[in-house]
């Protein structure tokens, strides 16, 4: 069944009451949570909450019928300089312990960069960058599975960041060798700014390589346009609004039994989100072969 949320944040940085009047939009049954980013005052961490004050942030969008799917603590967990990656890493492990109290079975974040902003480094690719990622992740796997029920959500972005590849996303999993360890997967994040014209290869690959271990889906889309180094993604835009093949996801992501996994809304804010949500709904009614979305 197909279930579509929002990213919190896309509808304003609100109090909690507010946003979850905010993000009430017709077809959304979920969000992704970013405490520091959707919140006023914002809450960098979870933990400086006393438990009921987070339980009431979690209630007020539940009463409106509206999970947390997702809490999102993006942080570069290959930084540079060990002290700020160990602060992140301890900001994450604070999302983790918490995420109880919001109901909220994962904890996202991408892989970053050795640049501390998460641009483009060539040293992003080098073997030592990505053993730096999985002492990384081990540690968080050890603090999710302490925390039995909570997903750590690893979220991989093609061209600039630690995993950029469906196989190296897969060497991690295999590495880390946790059930706790998920994957959050944004096809367009997948699609390289070389090879635009390999959606459909880039998905199975994806797909093969990690498709049993989605815990999530992030919806947007991209276009392509010529530029003075040939054809380039242009991106993000909200899902419906490029060339994304969404049918031809949603088929992907049914066949490896991952049709519940919440499908969340990127760069969708309130003028976007009902011509996205319309738009994914057609696409699963289209990858089903059914004439309704049940």
């Amino acid at each position: 069944m197909l279930q579509i949320g929002i990213r919190a944040h896309d509808m304003g940085q609100l109090p909690a009451e507010e946003l979850a009047n905010a993000v009430s939009i017709p077809g959304v049954s979920a969000i992704q949570l970013a405490p520091s980013k959707a919140l006023v005052p914002p809450c960098w961490d979870p933990a400086s909450l006393a438990r009921a004050e987070r339980r009431a942030i979690a209630g007020a969008f539940s009463q409106r019928g509206i999970s947390v799917a997702v809490l999102g603590c993006y942080i570069n967990p290959v930084h540079p300089n060990p002290a700020a990656r160990a602060a992140g890493l301890e900001r994450f492990a604070h999302h983790l312990r918490t995420a109880g109290d919001f109901n909220c079975p994962v904890v996202g974040t991408e892989t970053g960069s050795i640049d501390p902003d998460c641009n483009y480094h060539p040293d992003t690719a080098l073997e030592s960058t990505y053993l730096t990622l999985v002492e990384s992740v081990r540690g968080l796997a050890r603090i999710a599975e302490e925390n039995g029920g909570v997903t750590v959500g690893i979220e991989p972005v093609a061209d600039t960041h630690t995993i950029s590849t469906a196989l190296l996303m897969k060497q991690l999993l295999d590495d880390v060798d946790s059930p706790a360890i998920g994957v959050i997967f944004d096809p367009v994040n997948m699609v390289p700014d070389s090879g635009v014209l390999e959606q459909e290869q880039i998905m199975d690959a994806c797909f093969a390589a990690f498709g049993s271990r989605i815990v999530a889906v992030h919806a947007k889309d991209y276009r392509i346009e010529q530029d003075g180094r040939g054809l380039r993604k242009v991106h993000p835009l909200p899902a419906g609004t490029g060339r994304m093949d969404w049918p031809g996801f949603f088929r992907r992501l049914q066949a490896a039994g991952k049709q519940d996994v919440p499908v969340l809304l990127e760069n969708a804010g309130p003028a976007e989100a009902p011509g996205a949500i319309a738009h994914l709904r057609d696409a699963w009614v289209q990858s089903t072969g059914k004439a309704t979305l049940a």
